[in-house]
């Protein structure tokens, strides 16, 4: 029906020619923070080709923080898909909000006639439904779910496993957009706080040494790691440096992994702060900048980490290459992804490493790791 309908009238009609010196272009998106967090990597590509274009971002309203004072972005429009809305609603109350958000999308963005409209999202949940309702030149997306036809430029998703990153440059090409997932600077927009501002919120006064991070959460339980592994990390960190460690997350079990290490490690009970929900995603970043190292999982946190701090990750059940993090620090990751067995991101300072379990062997790697980091250091502080 979608394939009919775009051979009519629709494919049919006729906005002008596009404007290259100052195109208006929307791009749209239906996933998460992290999805968001990477499609920003290409705005400043966008800009290089165009100085003059206007951004726009059509999105779910749960992706604002990372849009938050980016001077790329002209407006950003809520649309928030009923499949990727992980709101604790009902799937009524998604629904309904899904309808809300579309019918205002539109109503939004109608007026403007847009040079290309881009949606980055390659797997389910596309927003090409909308483009029917809107004026778009020249449209560009994945043929997913069975709305290509609303496209001019219709991509797939290649046989091989391949970058997230690498999929967006794929679908910004017919726009005259190029970049390299090797030379890309990834970037978060966030206001500089200085260490007093940041251990004010954890109740803390500022640590004599840097701190080290450990964000134990991921979205997913099937990725988490067991409080007791954790333990077991941050029982090593103790004995082996003076760093401070902090705890940090949204759910009770970093509160219970805290109390646990606390309770096992009362000599070094000072050296423990708890972060559960005290931290926004400004101050992680910051935080990262001001810290000798990170140890995550396949989460957003990891993607901000590696951006201001070393980082080491562990995937356990992730996606692999396909979401390993653009860093810009030296980052470590432990991952069980068996199609990204052989698999590795090239850019500098990244290390990739297939296990098939998370034990004892991957903990003294991660020690190996935080030692390097460590060496490398107190090299460049001395020089």
């Amino acid at each position: 029906m979608v394939d009919q309908y775009a051979r009519g009238s629709y494919s049919q009609r006729d906005f002008g020619s596009l404007d290259e010196e100052a195109p208006q272009i929307l791009l749209m998106t239906s996933g998460h923070l992290g999805d968001a967090l990477i499609l920003s990597y290409a705005f400043p590509l966008i800009r290089q080709r165009y100085p003059n274009a206007q951004i726009d971002v059509l999105a779910g309203s749960w992706c604002d923080p990372i849009w938050k004072g980016n001077p790329y972005i002209r407006r950003v429009v809520h649309l928030n898909h009923v499949s990727t809305n992980r709101r604790p609603l009902s799937k009524w109350a998604k629904w309904q909000e899904f309808y809300r958000t579309t019918r205002s999308a539109i109503k939004d963005l109608r007026d403007t006639v847009y040079d290309y409209s881009v949606d980055v999202r390659f797997s389910d949940s596309p927003m090409h439904f909308v483009l029917p309702y809107l004026q778009v030149k020249r449209k560009i997306g994945f043929g997913t779910r069975g709305f290509g036809g609303l496209l001019d430029d219709e991509f797939f998703m290649p046989d091989e496993e391949v970058h997230n990153f690498d999929l967006i440059l794929k679908v910004l090409k017919p726009m005259g957009v190029v970049g390299d997932l090797r030379t890309v600077e990834p970037y978060f927009v966030h206001p500089d706080q200085s260490p007093a501002q940041l251990w004010a919120k954890l109740n803390r006064p500022v640590p004599l040494q840097k701190p080290i991070l450990i964000f134990p959460e991921s979205g997913s339980e099937v990725r988490m790691l067991s409080v007791d592994y954790w333990s077991q990390l941050a029982k090593r960190l103790l004995i082996e440096t003076p760093h401070p460690l902090v705890f940090s997350g949204q759910k009770a079990f970093t509160t219970e992994l805290y109390e646990r290490v606390r309770a096992e490690n009362p000599a070094a009970a000072d050296r423990l702060t708890p972060a559960v929900g005290n931290l926004n995603l400004q101050d992680i970043a910051s935080l990262s900048e001001q810290a000798q190292a990170a140890f995550t999982l396949d989460s957003l946190p990891m993607h901000l980490c590696c951006l201001g701090c070393p980082t080491f990750s562990f995937q356990k059940n992730g996606m692999g290459i396909q979401f390993f993090p653009i860093a810009s620090q030296p980052t470590m990751v432990i991952h069980n992804h068996e199609l990204s067995r052989s698999l590795i991101l090239d850019r500098p300072g990244f290390q990739s490493e297939y296990v098939t379990v998370f034990d004892d062997a991957v903990l003294e790697q991660a020690m190996d790791w935080f030692r390097n980091v460590n060496e490398r250091s107190r090299v460049t502080s001395s020089k």
